[in-house]
């Protein structure tokens, strides 16, 4: 639900404090299209304005906590505002700036005490007007019980323990209440690709813990994942699962232009005829040696979990170690080279010298 930020879209002070108004949410529409273990998700809000002021309307949602948004954009009438990426403190400064001179604005953010909930301030939102908020992000699907791929987009926002306040408070530090049940309603279209990989026929079946479903076979490439029922409230998360059958590649490649994710799923045949067979292990350790890695003491981190990977080798095992940044360094010339004491002090002597200066990424 969004709420109503009178002071700064008026731009006065109000001298006796108001029970807070609220902007209807008009419509929720959410696509999605799933590729191996990979989902692209794009969020759709219509919020109206029906006071007879201009507004700014704060309001907040949840998120996969391991998502990475891509795009967001706003529209008002025929016009569309595009988000640009920029330091949180710089953004928030000329998003207040915009809204005293009386232009509209919008801003989004990831709360800092819930990684999993975003807040969107929409300002300067028009009597009677519309407003069409566009989100866009990427996950990673979770595989659970050893044969199935699990999609999960959060709807609700429970409420938080607060340990400043000593309790339970509302979530990302909104003044709005909770409440059990949302007269907001959802629609919900997921297109799943049959192919995973280069293969067909490795999904066996797709179902919802959370909802009744429809599924259109009819398509040649994908499953169209839909409500069965109307009128859908916004009262729980959704949960898709994909089965997988027993008889799966174990290795999953998706492609997009300029990307490409792998996953390595070993079968129960797989571990026992690794088993049988006297196989030389090899491991290759990525870090990420870029200048990000100097916040909040990550490349420490990365240096004390290395030291524990490193000591954690099998003996006779083959290993290296590539550092990236915008460029990349290796332990070794060779691929891999065998895991001996000499090779090991080696490894041992560059993770505890690793530093974050190799440049910059654009992951």
């Amino acid at each position: 639900m969004l709420r109503i930020n009178r002071n700064r879209a008026t731009s006065m002070l109000l001298r006796h404090p108001q029970q807070p108004a609220y902007v209807p949410l008009k419509r929720v529409n959410i696509e999605a299209t799933i590729r191996a273990f990979a989902a692209d998700v794009t969020i759709t809000q219509v919020f109206r304005n029906d006071e007879k002021t201009l507004i700014e309307a704060v309001y907040c949602f949840p998120i996969e906590e391991q998502a990475a948004i891509y795009t967001f954009a706003a529209r008002i009438d025929d016009r569309e505002i595009v988000a640009q990426l920029k330091e949180k403190k710089e953004a928030q400064r000329e998003y207040n700036d915009a809204l005293q001179q009386g232009y509209g604005a919008y801003l989004l953010e990831q709360d800092e005490k819930s990684q999993d909930n975003f807040i969107v301030n929409v300002g300067a939102l028009p009597p009677s007007k519309e407003c069409t908020i566009t989100i866009g992000y990427v996950t990673e699907l979770d595989l659970v019980q050893g044969s199935t791929i699990q999609f999960v987009i959060p709807t609700t926002i429970a409420p938080r323990y607060n340990p400043d306040k000593g309790g339970i408070s509302s979530p990302a530090g909104t003044t709005s209440k909770y409440v059990q049940s949302s007269p907001y309603t959802i629609d919900f279209r997921c297109h799943i690709e049959k192919t995973l990989g280069s293969q067909l026929g490795q999904i066996t079946r797709v179902s919802s813990s959370s909802h009744p479903i429809e599924i259109n076979l009819a398509q040649e490439d994908s499953y169209i994942v839909t409500f069965a029922q109307q009128n859908t409230h916004l009262d729980r998360d959704i949960l898709i699962n994909i089965d997988l059958s027993d008889k799966r590649n174990s290795t999953i490649a998706a492609v997009e232009p300029g990307a490409v994710m792998v996953a390595f799923i070993p079968t129960e045949e797989d571990c026992r005829q690794a088993a049988k067979n006297d196989l030389t292990n090899e491991f290759i350790f990525v870090v990420d040696c870029s200048g990000s890695m100097q916040d909040k003491n990550k490349i420490e981190l990365a240096r004390q979990a290395m030291l524990l990977f490193l000591k954690s080798l099998p003996v006779n095992c083959h290993f290296n170690i590539i550092r990236f940044g915008s460029q990349y360094k290796t332990l070794f010339n060779e691929v891999t080279a065998v895991y001996n004491e000499i090779n090991a002090q080696q490894a041992e002597q560059l993770i505890q010298q690793m530093q974050a200066d190799l440049g910059g990424t654009e992951l």
